[in-house]
């Protein structure tokens, strides 16, 4: 439960299930850091969390989605358990369209192979850290 402004309690839906979540991605970065050489402990908790998320049916934070193997749920940090590259922009194939895409952020899992692209947008912003427009 969390306090609105006026000292009451107000029900959130799914604040004990965010809670869970949070702890347990906080325990994967911990036990991540701890024992490099023991990733699998990273995937367990990252398994529960996306466990709990489909349970609760609650949605994940974006950044932390993103920072996370969709193959085998382990934090993906750079250099320990992913290898990041960037792809240089490809042109379409048809000749009617000669679109240039923007270069594209590679993330491979060490663990499982899995890859992850992220198109790179100097203007792109998340949903979740859009503006709230104030009426």
């Amino acid at each position: 439960m969390s306090v609105n402004m006026c000292g009451k309690k107000a029900n959130v839906v799914g604040s004990d299930g965010f809670h869970r979540m949070n702890f347990l991605y906080q325990a994967s970065v911990v036990m991540l850091n701890a024992l490099p050489t023991c990733p699998s402990l990273s995937s367990f908790y990252g398994t529960n969390i996306v466990s709990i998320g489909k349970k609760l049916q609650l949605k994940l934070d974006p950044s932390l989605k993103r920072t996370m193997c969709k193959g085998c749920k382990v934090l993906l940090i750079p250099g320990k358990t992913a290898e990041v590259s960037i792809q240089k922009p490809m042109t379409s194939k048809k000749k009617k369209r000669q679109k240039k895409y923007n270069k594209i952020q590679v993330w491979k899992c060490l663990l499982c192979q899995c890859v992850k692209n992220y198109i790179l947008k100097s203007d792109y912003v998340l949903w979740s850290e859009h503006p709230v427009p104030s009426t």
